[in-house]
């Protein structure tokens, strides 16, 4: 009887664990943001920014049509300072990112999250959603949004750029 448990946790276990699908193709985007010195840490930061997709020079460069395209999803959003040790993210409790049409802001989805436990003097990873945002890259442009709270005032202004790239899947 123990064998058989212990067999079944051992298949339940390696069925569970699963690759991080790739696309055949990325797109990277980059905001840029200033974090100012007197950044209260009882609100919360937004920065937002219209951001050109340039959706139709990468479709002709690629030979691609938009019926080739079956999904877009997140790959990696990473918050990195411009010059280094400028800041250290550890005084950053929670963080989010998030694009949306500028002519929708309820259809916002959220592109990555980070929580808690932030401890981290260079660049910043957060963890990537599985939105499939295909419809809001097609567009000329959308908004890309991060949010942050922050646990004490950061003393300096520093500058940071968020770089977020995407993985482009077609069939």
């Amino acid at each position: 009887m123990l064998k058989n448990y212990l067999f079944l946790v051992a298949l339940f276990a390696l069925c569970s664990c699963s690759k991080q699908e790739n696309g055949q193709f990325q797109l990277e985007y980059r905001m840029s943001l200033e974090l100012p010195p007197d950044a209260n840490p009882l609100f919360t930061h937004v920065f937002e920014k219209a951001i050109p997709s340039d959706w139709n020079n990468f479709l002709a460069a690629h030979n691609l049509s938009q019926s080739n395209i079956v999904k877009i999803r997140p790959r990696s959003v990473i918050l990195a300072p411009v010059f280094t040790n400028s800041i250290s993210y550890g005084i950053i409790s929670e963080i989010h990112a998030s694009i949306y049409d500028l002519n929708d802001p309820g259809g916002m989805l959220p592109i990555a999250d980070l929580y808690d436990n932030i401890r981290s003097d260079e660049a910043l990873v957060l963890l990537p959603g599985l939105a499939d945002v295909k419809d809001l890259i097609k567009n000329e442009e959308f908004i890309l949004k991060l949010e942050l709270n922050l646990r004490q005032f950061p003393g300096s202004v520093s500058d940071h750029f968020l770089t977020v790239q995407f993985d482009v899947f077609v069939n």
